[in-house]
C-alpha cells in the first residue's frame, strides 16, 4: 500500500488543484494519510504570494523530509512557477511539477518511483509510449467530485489573471486568463451535488474575467445561471470577484435567484485614490462605494466582505484616513487586512517611499478595531431573527456546538444532533459578542 499526505498554502484555487491531484493519486492506488505521519509521498502545494510564502513552503519541504527521508518529495503550486530553480536544489526534493505537468503528476509518479528523472522527462516518455497519451488539452482539465475535509465545495472556473496589480506576482506565474468550458463546469457540478454537497463556491484566480479569452461567447453570468437551475444545489456563493465586474445584470440575478447567496467579496485594497493608483487597481474609491450602493438598492443586507492592504509605498497619514473612512462608510461584515510585504519582481517592490514596520504595525491595528466594530454592527441586524446555516461536518472544537455559516457568511453555534451535519438548517439568532453569534436550531 502506497501512502501520500498533501500540504496545501495559500489561496482557494490551490485547495481546489490538491483536491484534483488528491483524487487522482487515489485513482493509482495511493491511500492518504495526515501530514503529521509518515507517507511514501508528499505534495506540497506552494504559495508564492509573499516572500514570506516563499519561505513557509521550504519549511514544509524540509520538514517532510526529516520525517522520511526515503520518501518522495512533490512541490508544486505558485512557488514552483516562480523559483523552480531554488526548489530543486533543496535537498529531497525529487520533483518540481509545473502547472502544465499537474494533471500529469499520478501518471509520473506512479510509473516509476524508483526512478527519479525529471517531470518533463517523464511526461516525454508518457507522450512516447503506446499505451498512454496526453494532450494539451488535458493540462488545465483538472476535475474533482468531492472536496476532502469541508462541507462545502470549490468549483474553480477559470485560471490567470490579466490585472498586474502592482503588488502581485500571480499574473506573472499563473499566465492569462483560461477559462473552463461550461459543460465541464456543469458536469462537475452534478458530481459535487450528487456526492451530498449543498453548496458550491465559484473560484478562480479572477473569476470576474471569465470568459474573456473566448471572444464574449462564454459569460461569468450564465455560469452562474446555468449551475442555480441545478436540481439539488441549495446554494451558490462567489469567491472574490473585482468593484468594476459586477454589473447591473449581475446583481439582478442574485437578487431575483434565492440559490445565490447575497455575499460578495469584492477587494478593496485601499480607500485612497492615490494609492489605487499605485496599486493599478481599476477603480476609484466612489466607484467602489457606488458598487455596493447599487447591491444595496436591489438586494437586502447584502454582506460585503473585502480585503485591504496597509503601508503600500507612499501611503501618508491622510491616505490611511482615507481608507478607514471608506470601511466605515462600507459597512463590511468582515475583513482581511494584510500589511504590505515587498513581493520581487512586482513594480510595487521597487517603489523607493516604503512604510516603517511600526507605522504598518499600528496602522493595522488601528484598522482591525474598524473591522471588528463593523464587523459586530452588521451581525446585530439579525438578532432575533432565523437564518439559514449549512451546518459543518466538525462541531466547533471550543464549545462542541454545532455551527457553519449563513447565506449572509455570518458564522453561528448552535446546539443540535450530528444528523443535522451537511444540512441546511433554520437558526433563530438570539445571542451577539463581538466574538461569536449563538443561536436555536428552530
Amino acid at each position: 500500500m502506497k501512502t501520500c499526505a498533501f500540504i496545501t498554502l495559500g489561496c482557494k484555487v490551490n485547495q481546489y488543484e490538491t483536491q484534483a491531484i488528491r483524487e487522482a493519486l487515489a485513482a493509482k492506488g495511493f491511500v492518504e494519510t495526515i501530514p503529521e505521519q509518515t507517507a511514501d509521498l508528499y505534495v506540497i502545494n506552494t504559495c508564492t504570494v509573499t516572500s514570506a510564502s516563499d519561505e513557509k513552503s521550504r519549511q514544509h519541504i524540509k520538514r517532510v523530509k526529516r520525517k522520511n527521508p526515503r520518501a518522495i518529495v512533490v512541490v508544486t503550486g505558485c512557488y514552483a512557477e516562480a523559483d523552480a530553480g531554488t526548489i530543486k536544489n533543496i535537498d529531497g526534493v525529487d520533483y518540481v511539477i509545473t502547472k502544465n505537468e499537474e494533471a500529469h503528476l499520478a501518471e509520473i509518479i506512479s510509473r516509476d518511483t524508483s526512478s527519479r528523472v525529471s517531470a518533463q522527462e517523464k511526461i516525454i516518455s508518457l507522450q512516447n509510449s503506446n499505451d498512454h497519451e496526453i494532450t494539451e488539452e488535458s493540462i488545465y482539465d483538472l476535475k474533482i467530485s468531492h472536496f476532502a475535509g469541508h462541507t462545502r465545495a470549490f468549483l474553480k472556473i477559470e485560471d490567470g489573471c490579466d490585472m498586474y496589480c502592482s503588488y502581485c506576482i500571480i499574473p506573472y506565474v499563473r499566465g492569462g486568463i483560461k477559462s473552463r468550458r461550461p459543460q465541464d463546469i456543469l458536469e462537475e457540478a452534478k458530481r459535487l451535488i450528487h456526492n451530498g454537497y449543498k453548496e458550491i463556491i465559484l473560484t478562480g484566480i479572477h473569476i470576474g474575467a471569465y470568459g474573456k479569452d473566448t471572444q464574449g461567447n462564454n459569460r461569468l453570468l450564465d455560469i452562474i445561471q446555468m449551475l442555480s437551475n441545478l436540481s439539488g444545489l441549495e446554494r451558490l456563493r462567489l469567491s472574490s470577484i473585482e468593484a468594476n465586474e459586477i454589473t447591473h445584470d449581475l446583481i439582478d440575478l442574485v437578487a431575483h435567484t434565492k440559490q445565490i447567496c447575497p455575499h460578495f467579496h469584492i477587494p478593496l485594497q485601499s480607500g485612497d485614490d492615490f494609492i489605487l493608483k499605485r496599486m493599478n487597481r481599476k477603480y476609484t474609491s466612489s466607484q467602489y462605494l457606488e458598487t455596493l450602493d447599487s447591491i444595496r438598492s436591489k438586494i437586502d443586507s447584502p454582506s460585503f466582505t473585502t480585503d485591504v492592504i496597509v503601508g503600500f509605498p507612499g501611503e501618508n497619514d491622510e491616505h490611511f484616513e482615507n481608507t478607514i473612512n471608506l470601511c466605515k462608510n462600507a459597512g463590511f461584515s468582515r475583513m482581511h487586512i494584510f500589511p504590505f510585504s515587498a513581493r520581487e519582481g512586482t513594480p510595487a517592490a521597487k517603489m523607493t517611499d516604503h512604510c516603517q514596520p511600526q507605522i504598518i504595525k499600528t496602522r493595522r491595528s488601528r484598522l482591525d478595531a474598524v473591522s471588528k466594530t463593523l464587523a459586530y454592527s452588521y451581525k446585530k441586524r439579525f438578532l432575533n431573527t432565523c437564518v439559514k446555516v449549512l451546518a459543518e461536518m466538525e462541531r466547533d472544537p471550543k464549545t462542541n456546538k454545532l455551527c457553519g455559516y449563513s447565506e449572509r457568511y455570518i458564522k453561528v453555534l448552535f446546539e443540535g444532533p450530528d444528523m443535522a451535519k451537511k444540512s441546511v438548517v433554520s437558526v433563530r439568532i438570539d445571542e451577539i459578542t463581538p466574538s461569536f453569534t449563538m443561536g436555536t436550531l428552530q
